[in-house]
């Protein structure tokens, strides 16, 4: 087990909470002591407090590990110390009363997102006490050193996948967050492969997918193809008022686009893919001159950053590498270069975003190497002559040339698809 301390930077108001968790702590240990059992103490404790039943359970097995630890001996609670220091009034019956009482101990729960009564926020450096349904505490803590912060989200992470026990003792100025770091180290995804690249292009209605593996010349074959179609979660739910409902469907788009980050994540496992490359975008709310339903789309409906967030995540959780890269033209390159019937545009546009992954600081390698053969005969007499991808775009734009292979069209050739209706989105994986 491991155990790291925190230094509490707010004021929680937990004094009432810890007097009664030290009154049961106490009475437990005392009944202990007269030779009852375990359930015979909890008839006991259940009968003089009105508690949180894990809160009274977590003192109980305090008192329970207290009592073996002294040998089944009756012992003096904040020490002799404390009490002689009172008895020669040397500290006063307040202080002699905040000295004796133990800091609250929450066992860890595996099943239950790690801890039964506390929430686990590590990105903003806080920790939420729910003491009850209605009445939750926040907890501030001192920003940690870069590697621990590091590894308290992966603990956060494995908590939300209840991979994890995660045991917390707090008083009203320290917390200690305990749990068996061997479990980390075991989320290491092992015998990845260097040249082996997943790519990802992201868009509000569709997440296209392709996993890419170079050979030694430096050419790359493609082995998977797929498409997540978010489209029902994004569709406008008509002219409702109704705020639960419109809450609902948000949550649910949220709850969804984390699932795919987890999918995404298994498919890096299975393929022992060392890289996932995603595109580097920062996309502000704006009128992007497309339209309400565009505007729509990307300003109020893209769960982008969630789910980039959630992929880093397991990344640093498994141990592949995330690339982002710099998406200038990615779309148009992969269209004309690996767009057909088989490779529809989000598909094709990944396929180029893992290729420039593979060497994305060489010189030279961000673009494939122009050739006007890429382009079918009709085009050529259409655009005229092009010596490199930046004209192509400036000329296919001002011409207004269609060159994307859209999944409508090519949907019927996926060799599989799956409808997900209960959590509302399909996948459709191409040959």
């Amino acid at each position: 087990m491991k155990t790291i301390k925190l230094d509490i930077i707010n004021n929680v108001d937990i004094l009432n909470e810890i007097r009664i968790y030290n009154n049961i702590l106490r009475m437990s240990y005392n009944r202990f002591y007269d030779g009852l059992e375990e359930k015979e103490v909890r008839n006991a404790v259940k009968s003089f407090f009105i508690e949180n039943c894990w809160f009274m359970q977590c003192a109980i097995k305090d008192a329970k590990a207290l009592y073996s630890s002294n040998k089944e001996k009756q012992i003096i609670f904040g020490g002799k110390y404390n009490l002689k220091q009172y008895l020669t009034r040397k500290i006063d019956k307040l202080t002699f009363k905040y000295n004796r009482m133990s800091p609250i101990t929450i066992q860890g729960e595996q099943q239950h997102k790690g801890n039964r009564l506390f929430l686990f926020n590590f990105n903003e450096n806080k920790l939420i006490f729910k003491k009850n349904r209605k009445e939750h505490k926040e907890i501030f803590f001192k920003s940690l050193n870069k590697n621990l912060k590091s590894e308290l989200r992966i603990v956060q992470e494995l908590a939300e996948q209840n991979k994890i026990a995660v045991t917390v003792k707090f008083n009203d100025k320290h917390c200690w967050i305990s749990y068996d770091e061997s479990i980390i180290y075991q989320e290491k995804y092992k015998n990845l492969k260097e040249n082996r690249i997943l790519g990802i292009d992201l868009n509000p209605n569709y997440i296209g997918l392709s996993i890419i593996e170079f050979k030694k010349n430096e050419e790359f074959e493609v082995l998977y193809k797929q498409v997540f179609d978010l489209s029902e979660l994004t569709k406008k739910s008509g002219k409702s008022t109704d705020n639960k409902k419109s809450k609902y469907l948000t949550n649910k788009l949220k709850h969804e686009t984390i699932a795919i980050a987890h999918k995404i994540d298994s498919l890096a496992n299975v393929w022992k893919c060392k890289k996932i490359a995603i595109e580097d975008l920062s996309i502000k709310p704006k009128d992007h001159k497309k339209g309400k339903e565009f505007n729509r789309l990307c300003n109020n409906k893209w769960e982008r950053s969630l789910f980039v967030k959630k992929l880093k995540m397991l990344a640093n959780i498994h141990r592949y590498n995330i690339v982002e890269i710099n998406p200038a033209y990615s779309s148009m390159v992969g269209n004309i270069v690996y767009g057909n019937e088989n490779t529809p545009d989000m598909v094709a546009a990944s396929i180029e975003i893992a290729r420039r992954a593979y060497k994305k600081y060489e010189k030279g390698w961000f673009y494939p190497k122009f050739n006007i053969q890429f382009l079918n005969e009709q085009w050529k007499q259409t655009l005229g002559s092009v010596e490199n991808w930046k004209e192509l775009f400036s000329r296919i734009k001002e011409s207004k040339l269609k060159y994307r292979f859209l999944l409508v069209d090519y949907v019927k050739n996926a060799v599989f698809s799956k409808n997900y209706e209960k959590f509302n989105w399909k996948v459709y994986t191409f040959q």
